[in-house]
């Protein structure tokens, strides 16, 4: 095989390769920390940030901003205080004490970041 039939060859290959990964269905959606904010209500606190300035909604000042930190997130937190939308695009991890009634709300305004399912 001449120089230029590998080449062609390589080209070839690697197109292919970029066109089955460019089809997959694992984009990931992210979400600046502004959009997070400014949904949550996030007010400054000593710890990271407070739904709506309460000191029982206390999050982190790591926000979650996609799927994978999210993922990594959930693995690596033992008392359950990450929360995140119902379809895991996002989320935040609560501090303790962290009320319930603040992972109620914060969930509630997550899962306006999934996707809308799509009328068929």
């Amino acid at each position: 095989m001449s120089g230029r039939a590998r080449l062609a060859a390589g080209i070839g290959a690697l197109a292919l390769a970029l066109a089955v990964v460019a089809c997959g269905d694992d984009e990931v959606t992210r979400y600046d920390d502004g959009k997070l904010i400014e949904l949550l209500n996030l007010e400054k606190s000593e710890g990271g940030y407070a739904i709506d300035g309460d000191p029982f909604c206390e999050v982190s000042g790591r926000l979650l901003n996609d799927a994978d930190e999210v993922e990594q997130a959930a693995e690596r937190e033992k008392l359950g205080l990450v929360i995140t939308s119902a379809a895991g695009n996002a989320g935040v991890q609560g501090i303790a004490p962290f009320a319930p009634d603040c992972r109620d709300k914060a969930k509630r305004k997550l899962n306006k970041l999934d996707p809308k399912p799509k009328k068929e």
